[in-house]
This record gives structure tokens, C-alpha cells and sequence, in this order.
């Protein structure tokens, strides 16, 4: 089924086109990489990235009803209104660019591993490894969204996984779910 991301549709299932994400990445050093894949694997890459912003708590109001039927609210959290980020006014006419470049750079990563967010991809592991051990010899690592990130381990994994996620939406996203951090201190 064809990428659908008619601003506010009842049936959208990606923020943007491949058109806009082939822009975006025109503009940036990963055009090689993003100009590698297929355009449905593009199309493919946008809709799981969306899907998984979709995850994310926004700031402003969703947009409703939908823009195709007046009895449907929107599919997507975005197009919003009733916020400031930045000096930019969310509306209903339109999408942030931080928020498309958002699904843009989180679309080639999972196309990159697509197995990233869900486990099993190409970093050979079933999700985060918080220790291996063998023998005597003992590693132990940060947990995902610990003190070595900027998101809380209580974050949406595609926070935990992509934190530059953070900086790229900024003031967009609601600082409870990017603000909040735990400090683990272990002794042995």
C-alpha cells in the first residue's frame, strides 16, 4: 500500500513524502546513504519511523476532525495546534520541520537496522545487554535511558535508542517524557 501523508488525512500514516525526506537529506551528508535504498524502502522506512513518533507526547492540541472527512479525527498526532516552539506557531496547516526532519533521520536509521527499535537487529542482540560475563572476565553497560543518556529509562524506546531525537524536536516534545533523568550508581 502506497506511503499516505496528506496533512491531518483520516487514513495518513507518515508525517512526510518521500519527496520531503529525499529534500531533507539533499541538504545533509547522509544523502549518499538515504539515495541507496528503494523508494519502497523509503516508503517503508517513513511509516515505521512515524509509527514510532506516533509513541511520542506532543505539545499543543491534535488537529480535528480530519482534513478528507468531518465525522473522522486525524490518523497522526500531527498536524497540531495551540503551541509555540522556537518562535514557530503549530497550525493546522502544516507540519514543523523539526518534527519531518525528525521522521527523515529516524527513517534512515531503521532502514540502516531495522531491527533497532523492536530487537533483533544488526548489533546481533536481542535488545540492551546490561552485563556479559566471561570467566572472570566481567562488562557491565549503561542502561538504555540511564544516567548516560538524556532520557529517563521510563521514556519511549525510540527515545532510549535515538536520544539526538531529543535535540532535534526540542521544545516540541512534552518535557515530561525528554526532561527527566534517574542517576544508577552501582557498587561493588
Amino acid at each position: 500500500m502506497a506511503l499516505n501523508a496528506v496533512l491531518g488525512s483520516s487514513t495518513a500514516d507518515s508525517y512526510i513524502t518521500v519527496a520531503e525526506a529525499d529534500a531533507i537529506f539533499a541538504a545533509s551528508f547522509q544523502a549518499s546513504d538515504w539515495a541507496d535504498y528503494t523508494e519502497a524502502d523509503k516508503e517503508i522506512a517513513l511509516k515505521v519511523s512515524t509509527v514510532n513518533l506516533e509513541y511520542l507526547q506532543w505539545n499543543g492540541t491534535r488537529c480535528s476532525p480530519s482534513t478528507d472527512d468531518p465525522n473522522l479525527p486525524q490518523a497522526l498526532a500531527w498536524p497540531r495546534n495551540d503551541y509555540e516552539c522556537r518562535g514557530l506557531v503549530a497550525t493546522c496547516d502544516s507540519i514543523p520541520v523539526p518534527i519531518k526532519q525528525a521522521c527523515a533521520y529516524l527513517a534512515l536509521d531503521i532502514a540502516k537496522d531495522p531491527g533497532s527499535i523492536s530487537g533483533g537487529g544488526t548489533s546481533g542482540t536481542q535488545g540492551p545487554i546490561k552485563m556479559q560475563q566471561l570467566g572472570s572476565l566481567k562488562q557491565e553497560f549503561f542502561e538504555p535511558g540511564g544516567s548516560d543518556t538524556k532520557v529517563s529509562p521510563g521514556a519511549p524506546l525510540v527515545l532510549q535508542k535515538y536520544p539526538y531525537l531529543v535535540d532535534v524536536l526540542g521544545c516540541w516534545l512534552e518535557t515530561s517524557t525528554s526532561s527527566s533523568r534517574v542517576i544508577l550508581r552501582v557498587r561493588s
